[in-house]
């Protein structure tokens, strides 16, 4: 399994690799945007800078999601959280993004991946070379990313075995080892953290609707669309 970390890996992989990128900040910038696009949203545009993102935001009438260190920025609609993005109305909509780290490593052709589409992202790479970017929470560490990678990983071996996706995906979710990473994604100091803050809907979402959301979302020229 390759894996890049932050935006030092973000470089490196562009420098390096030919692989299908695969883009996860699990906890939450990939879940969110998941979401977001499941419940009728039309584009997401990521950006790095949180001022530059609400000018954006202001400028194309967008919906406005900003998040630092867990927390919704002052002046923005949305924080970074997927269960929102369920319950808002959000057809036809330009969202606009800033997050602390998972809109640092979006690359061109970037899949965006989490617990949520594991098994769509499974069934598009199977067979193909195919590395992961990984939001860090810390330098160069991104546990809950690394276990949903592997996640996802361990759904591909089953799809390439010649098990049909739903299968493998309940297969490897309801497994010992499965069930190793989806705690892992609960207890990583990223999920504690955000359970303290209020957010353990995201948290018990993310690690139980496991490919409930069969969305492709990529990034392409500056912006996040259903492929």
């Amino acid at each position: 399994m390759k894996c890049y970390v932050g935006p030092e890996g973000k470089t490196e992989f562009l420098n390096t690799s030919g692989d299908v990128p695969l883009v996860v900040d699990v906890l939450r910038a990939s879940s969110t945007i998941i979401a977001a696009l499941s419940s009728g949203a039309e584009k997401v545009i990521p950006v790095e800078d949180q001022d530059e993102a609400l000018l954006l935001g202001n400028k194309l009438h967008a919906i406005t999601i900003g998040e630092r260190h867990g927390i919704r920025i002052d002046g923005f609609d949305f924080g970074n959280s997927p269960t929102e993005m369920l319950d808002a109305d959000l057809r036809g909509k330009t969202l606009v993004m800033t997050t602390t780290n998972g809109t640092r490593v979006m690359v061109e052709g970037g899949i965006i991946a989490s617990t949520l589409n594991a098994g769509a992202v499974a069934d598009q790479v199977r067979g193909q070379p195919h590395a992961y970017l990984l939001a860090s929470g810390a330098p160069l560490k991104s546990d809950e990313d690394r276990y949903a990678a592997e996640l996802i990983e361990r759904i591909t071996a089953e799809l390439i075995n010649g098990m049909g996706v739903a299968p493998a995906v309940h297969a490897v979710s309801r497994s010992s080892e499965g069930a190793l990473l989806l705690n892992g994604i609960r207890n990583s100091a990223s999920g504690r953290k955000l359970s303290t803050f209020g957010f353990g809907e995201d948290i018990d979402l993310i690690c139980t609707a496991i490919n409930e959301y069969t969305v492709l979302p990529v990034y392409r020229n500056g912006l996040i669309q259903l492929k």
